[in-house]
């Protein structure tokens, strides 16, 4: 809330004064204000979640290795989506997050690539370039880079739940934390989709199966309703709709999902906080800081952008997951 009173130069000297001082002092020389802002996140977020992976070791690296690699999802779509939109390699630099496996050297050479085809051939040896490559006739055909995004995710969801785990009551949790976010995954894209009005054909092949209590079939029947409304009225019959309830009134009243996405994320927060304190010398307590971290990056970064913007502090405090 303090934050939201300031303007960007400002916000820049308080995280200045924070536990991002580092990264604004060693930034400052070469960025200025929403730029400064924006590297100094990514950098911090890349260095912490670094230092948690080193802390790690045996079945609890395996396990957190394969939760950051959405790290390296995030930056294989910014440099799709860059290369697809003609952007500048600054422009998709100010976008990457290098917490995940693939490092910022990496990065920095598939900057350089001068098409999406290249970028896909440039991830060579990765567990995301078979999907990728085999999504790329349809990018050819159809010049949308959705197919491949929807591989990135489901070859994501499915590495991590694929992980053999010693079967402890905090592996288990663990594996509930990502079924529930596929399950939260899945329900965004089908908001998104129905209210686009997609062929059910179509919306399948952008689900991911392995959710935690919407299985395939219970995605098809939801895919197969006939309108929007048809939709949410199904949805009532599953046990997320008390989650989202009040968020789904919002949106008939404004128009933006918004509201929806944000209350989706805001159950997957409060179950990683939840189980954080439940097995201390386990996953559980690292999965919550790493999550809590990424929601105060977002919001930093929301009210930096939105105050660039000359956003109304309404507006922009109607984006922050609080």
């Amino acid at each position: 809330m303090k934050l939201l009173q300031m303007s960007v130069p400002e916000i820049n000297r308080f995280i200045e004064e924070s536990k991002y001082k580092q990264e604004i002092d060693e930034l400052a020389t070469r960025y200025r204000g929403i730029d400064l802002v924006e590297y100094a996140l990514n950098l911090n977020l890349a260095r912490e979640m670094s230092d948690i992976l080193g802390f790690c070791q045996g079945d609890l690296r395996v396990m957190m290795g394969a939760y950051l690699q959405r790290w390296d999802v995030w930056n294989i779509k910014s440099l799709l989506r860059g290369k697809y939109c003609g952007a500048s390699e600054d422009e998709i630099r100010e976008t990457l997050v290098p917490a995940g496996a693939i490092g910022a050297p990496t990065l920095n050479d598939l900057l350089k690539k001068a098409s999406v085809t290249d970028v896909v051939e440039g991830l060579a040896g990765t567990i995301f370039y078979k999907p990728l490559a085999g999504a790329l006739d349809d990018y050819n055909k159809t010049k949308t880079i959705s197919t491949l995004e929807n591989a990135l995710d489901r070859t994501y969801y499915e590495h991590l739940i694929s992980i053999q785990l010693p079967g402890t009551k905090a592996d288990d949790l663990f594996v509930s934390f990502i079924r529930r976010e596929i399950d939260f995954t899945n329900l965004r894209t089908l908001f998104r989709l129905k209210r686009a009005g997609l062929e059910q054909d179509k919306i399948m092949g952008f689900l991911i199966p392995g959710g935690a209590r919407l299985r395939m079939d219970d995605l098809r029947k939801l895919a197969q309703a006939p309108t929007f409304d048809d939709f949410v009225n199904a949805l009532k019959e599953y046990s997320y709709w008390a989650e989202i309830a009040d968020a789904v009134e919002r949106y008939r009243a404004t128009g933006s999902l918004n509201a929806v996405e944000i209350a989706l994320y805001k159950q997957q927060i409060a179950f990683a906080e939840q189980i954080s304190h439940l097995y201390p010398l386990s996953i559980c307590p690292i999965l919550g800081y790493a999550v809590r971290k990424n929601v105060e990056v977002n919001n930093i970064r929301t009210i930096a952008r939105g105050k660039e913007m000359l956003l109304s502090d309404e507006a922009i405090k109607d984006q922050l997951v609080i």
